[in-house]
């Protein structure tokens, strides 16, 4: 139920990945609610937890905003810079931390509010 979830329910947030891609939400324009779910999540002291050892959930705290702005070649069309980007990010969580590799990921999500 939900009120079992708010009671239960426990999200690591990985600390690794540089700004601004990572860590440093975005809080205007069109794709703000991303932004402001990565500020609101960083803030939580309800369901956070420091320990992953703990979490049910792993948050991996990207913006496809501040990925664009930064890698994004306008007009080009081209894609594969930012996916290499987070595919490497991937890979540098799954050999760091175990949890990963638990469920290939299954309990790890990321918020993307974008039209690509």
């Amino acid at each position: 139920s939900y009120d079992l979830m708010e009671k239960i329910l426990k999200v690591y947030i990985y600390p690794d990945g540089q700004k601004p891609i990572f860590h440093e939400p975005l809080l205007k324009g069109i794709y703000a609610s991303e932004g402001w779910f990565m500020k609101l999540m960083e803030e939580n002291r309800q369901f956070v937890v420091k320990d992953p050892e703990k979490a049910h959930l792993f948050y991996l705290p990207y913006s496809s905003l501040q990925l664009e702005i930064g890698l994004y070649v306008h007009d080009s069309h081209n894609m594969r810079p930012l996916s290499i980007y987070l595919r490497d990010y991937v890979i540098k969580i799954a050999s760091k931390y175990r949890f990963w590799n638990r469920t290939s990921g299954a309990d790890h999500f990321l918020v993307a509010c974008h039209d690509w």
